[in-house]
């Protein structure tokens, strides 16, 4: 297998919302682990949410490209949000790896890395304590 930077298959555009996708998502999942370290301001558990709607909405247009309309990515990303705590009970450690794997597939990953970003979007509605709040 040969790893490239921007699978041929991929529309640039969409490439770059993807990245910005994760990107953001870091940036946000970051805010919730060093922020009480670097401030005194946490993030709002609304505004955690938000993004959680953001990812969520990322997985579904993801999978959309993959052709894949029709996934129940919530009851996906609730189930291996389940199957990462199972052993740690750590939404924060579950979202970075969810995190990680969508980043690492990147768009070629289809419905993976759409399942993936639900596991963050539901791993960010937990640790906003708002997880029965799902979206679709």
């Amino acid at each position: 297998m040969t790893v490239s930077a921007v699978p041929p298959s991929v529309d640039v555009h969409n490439q770059q919302t993807f990245e910005t996708c994760i990107a953001l998502t870091l940036q946000a999942v970051a805010g919730v682990e060093f922020g009480p370290v670097l401030s005194s301001t946490r993030l709002p558990g609304a505004m955690l949410v938000q993004f959680a709607e953001q990812v969520e909405r990322h997985a579904r247009e993801v999978a959309a490209l993959a052709g894949e309309r029709d996934l129940d990515l919530p009851s996906l990303g609730a189930g291996y949000y389940q199957q990462l705590i199972a052993g740690r009970d750590d939404p924060l450690q579950a979202a970075y790896h969810g995190l990680h794997a969508a980043a690492f597939l990147g768009l070629s990953g289809g419905a993976t890395t759409a399942m993936l970003l639900s596991t963050v979007g539901y791993a960010l509605r937990v640790l906003a304590g708002a997880e029965d709040r799902v979206c679709h």
